[in-house]
């Protein structure tokens, strides 16, 4: 009995030590923001560039500028630039910044970070710095990127060159704090972060690969943000806890333009004119946007003079074939199969005979480069926010994904000049009268803007953006 009084005694003496412990421990959990992904990360280095990846390390490190979240270019690390030549731009560095480790910013952190990005071996980051000659530094204290040729589109590459030390310590607001790789990627704020203060003092990006523990949590209020959520998860659930992201993708049918059927403009017109776009629409439960170009909105180089979508119910076109069907062979990935389905279907009133063959995303881009799809149906995301990779890759007659060999010496022509326009107004023009071209060309049909989904729990707000990242520093509670 005895001891007993005497523990009850010690307790009652540490009694307001033990509830401000308590307290801390409640606070420090309640200002943790659980952000749940199905999807493991990759690469948590600077170069893990893919959206999945940069989710995460965008909260840790920065490069010279960066995008907003309406995807214009603001200042980061450097704090102005300016072309001092037409292939010059020099760069006045934000001062007193300070790394993770303590250590202050400095141009030569710039420097280092280049050649590391050289050797670093990584494909991504290879082709991003591809233009760039040389960085040197000036006795005042600036930076100047010399590249090879005029580059447009420089300042967009720089978003992803991003300065940093080893051991994952960058300039960011938010330090790495612990990682257990595909379990659990830990942040918490750091206190000397020379921009605005994050509002929640640490994050956590974990991974629940199990969809019934995803939704049970979330049904629980566990998950503040819950990433990849699907059209059914999204239909169950309230409106106001459903973020509906669109970005940079618009999804379309692409023509083998040198096929014995598929070259005859007339024929291409039939097609397009019998698919609805409010149906499309439908198909995706209305998460999806019909688009009547091969460019989203948000990317520079989007024309909103392109005319809308010429559906026709009207129209009947099997008289296109007399009385035979024009058998036809239709690539598609195996996520699209009610799509697919639609668009078969809509294109037996044209007199086809569809053939439509389900493959995996690497199957179709060999067959596609190969030339090997008279009709394939495949995405597009403008990952740097420009029209100009679209651009390239599907329409220029050397483009790789030029699968129909499309070519149009006045389109060649602009495309060559688009990249090295260093004027911002007369590039997006010339980005514009490509659009144009190759929309009365009629190459393919443009069919709809993809969107991301997210899950928040009530009294949580986000500030999505366009690139689709979810980044901590961007959510608050309300």
């Amino acid at each position: 009995m005895k001891k007993i009084l005497i523990a009850l005694g010690v307790l009652l003496t540490l009694g307001g030590s033990l509830f401000y412990f308590f307290s801390g421990l409640l606070l420090e959990a309640n200002n943790t923001l659980r952000i749940v992904l199905n999807t493991p990360e990759t690469d948590i280095s600077p170069y893990g560039l893919d959206l999945n990846n940069a989710t995460r390390i965008q909260n840790i490190y920065e490069g010279l500028v960066a995008f907003d979240r309406n995807l214009k270019l603001v200042p980061a690390l450097a704090v102005s630039w300016g072309n001092i030549g037409e292939n010059e731009w020099e760069f006045r560095l934000r001062q007193d910044v300070k790394f993770h480790d303590g250590s202050l910013f400095g141009p030569q952190d710039v420097l280092d970070v280049f050649q590391k990005a050289k050797a670093s071996g990584n494909s991504q980051i290879a082709v991003d710095i591809s233009t760039i000659k040389d960085i040197r530094k000036t006795d005042d204290g600036r930076i100047v990127v010399t590249t090879f040729s005029p580059d447009p589109l420089l300042l967009s590459k720089l978003t992803k060159l991003f300065v940093y030390h080893e051991n994952n310590v960058g300039t960011g607001p938010y330090v790495l704090k612990e990682w257990i790789p595909k379990t659990s990627f830990l942040l918490t704020a750091f206190p000397d972060y020379w921009g605005e203060k994050p509002f929640f003092q640490n994050a956590d990006y974990e991974v629940i690969t199990s969809r019934t523990q995803r939704e049970d949590e979330f049904a629980k209020g566990k998950i503040d943000v819950l990433i990849g959520v699907t059209e059914d998860q999204a239909l169950a659930l309230p409106k106001d806890q459903i973020i509906t992201n669109y970005g940079l993708e618009v999804n379309f049918l692409m023509f083998q333009m040198d096929d014995p059927v598929f070259k005859d403009r007339n024929i291409r017109e039939a097609v397009y004119s019998l698919i609805d776009p409010n149906q499309i629409e439908a198909i995706g439960n209305h998460f999806v946007k019909s688009s009547d170009q091969f460019i989203a909105p948000g990317v520079f180089g989007y024309n909103p003079n392109i005319p809308a979508h010429p559906y026709d119910p009207a129209k009947e076109a099997r008289s296109l074939f007399g009385k035979r069907l024009e058998r036809v062979s239709f690539d598609y990935l195996t996520s699209f199969r009610t799509l697919s389905d639609y668009l078969a279907t809509q294109m037996s009133k044209a007199g086809f005979s569809v053939k439509q063959n389900a493959v995996e995303p690497d199957i179709l881009l060999s067959k596609i480069q190969k030339h090997e799809s008279p009709l394939f149906l495949i995405g597009w995301r403008a990952e740097d926010g420009d029209a100009g990779g679209f651009f390239d890759a599907f329409v220029y007659s050397k483009g790789p994904f030029n699968n129909g060999r499309y070519s149009n010496p006045e389109v060649d022509a602009l495309i060559e000049k688009s990249r090295t326009e260093m004027n911002p107004q007369k590039r997006l023009l010339l980005l514009q009268e490509i659009g144009t071209k190759v929309n009365e060309d009629l190459i393919g049909i443009p069919l709809f803007e993809t969107s991301r989904l997210f899950a928040i729990k009530k009294g949580i707000q986000i500030r999505s953006n366009l690139g689709g990242q979810v980044l901590a520093s961007e959510i608050s509670a309300k």
